[in-house]
């Protein structure tokens, strides 16, 4: 039977304090103040990221030894990292209250990392992670034919400006273990469509609600723009700026959450699995979920309440 690894970072009890402390949601089903329950959403979603945080940084004993992560564990913790970061921001963005339109963009990002770690940590193929970064070298692979092409045609001179582009394209296909020249340049999914990734997870039924309608956002579309960016006279159907922010509410917070714990546990199962301490990260995460989904439920019941009270 193999050895109990254990972590650098220190006990169960020195994780559980590196935490933030756990919101207490006494009550959230009967209240009657949506701001209220949108405060809770909020620091909610702050201990959830702490939880993401503390996870992306954690070394067990064999990794400490080696001075750091194999490559594929270091993508998942990678994304974790990523996640972590957009998190942050997320709850900077939202403290203010009023930056919906920015933070539904931030979103959509975190989404596909979670979907993306997810995938990585429970699909049992490795070939994904050589796929993952060779895949994602095509646009280093375009840029740089282009440079060489720039080069052939000026005679053979190379500017400033070039010359540091193909030594950083260099660098990362150096430290990626990749050759250049044997990276296509032709965009390719590196596991096949983000809905085929959700359907190898179990969330396929999700991929409009987590990547269609977020990317709204990302790229300006037009539902984006009438809904955020304008402002429609009803009468004459003509537009003008509409340069105020939308309010957050539980609906940005809460629901990514969720989904960004789904991944977060299968990354502790699969690489901290004889490591006792991360006991206490999986139990708080269950916990989490469940907390985020109570106060989730307690805003929709408020929103249709209010819905009826202006319908009449």
């Amino acid at each position: 039977m193999d050895e109990p690894n254990h972590l650098v970072e220190g006990t169960a009890t020195a994780l559980d304090e590196q935490l933030l402390p756990v919101v207490a949601i006494l009550g959230v089903e009967n209240e009657t103040d949506i701001e209220k329950v949108n405060g809770l959403a909020f620091e909610v979603y702050k201990e959830a990221a702490s939880v993401v945080n503390l996870t992306s940084h954690l070394l067990d004993d064999d990794a400490a030894k080696n001075g750091g992560w194999p490559r594929n564990q270091a993508i998942c913790a990678g994304l974790l990292v990523r996640i972590s970061k957009f998190m942050m921001v997320v709850t900077q963005l939202s403290a203010g209250g009023n930056r919906a339109e920015v933070v539904a963009a931030l979103n959509r990002s975190t989404l596909e990392a979670a979907i993306n770690l997810e995938f990585l940590v429970t699909t049992n193929d490795d070939t994904y992670f050589d796929k993952f970064v060779t895949l994602g070298l095509g646009p280093e692979r375009e840029l740089y034919d282009t440079i060489q092409e720039n080069i052939t045609a000026r005679g053979g001179e190379v500017l400033s400006i070039e010359r540091r582009m193909l030594g950083s394209i260099e660098e990362v296909c150096r430290m990626s273990g990749v050759k250049i020249g044997d990276v296509e340049r032709k965009h390719k999914e590196w596991a096949g469509s983000v809905r085929a990734r959700l359907q190898a997870i179990g969330k396929e039924e999700q991929y409009t609600a987590m990547m269609r309608l977020p990317s709204h956002a990302v790229h300006g579309n037009w539902v984006d723009l009438y809904k955020n960016h304008l402002e429609i006279d009803r009468k004459s159907g003509l537009f003008s700026p509409k340069s105020s922010f939308s309010c957050v509410d539980e609906r940005h917070l809460g629901p990514i959450a969720i989904l960004v714990l789904d991944a977060v546990a299968p990354y502790l199962l699969r690489y901290f699995s004889l490591v006792p301490e991360t006991r206490v990260l999986l139990d708080r995460i269950t916990d989490l979920s469940d907390r985020l989904s109570r106060v989730g439920a307690a805003h929709e019941r408020l929103l249709n309440e209010l819905g009826r009270e202006q319908s009449t």
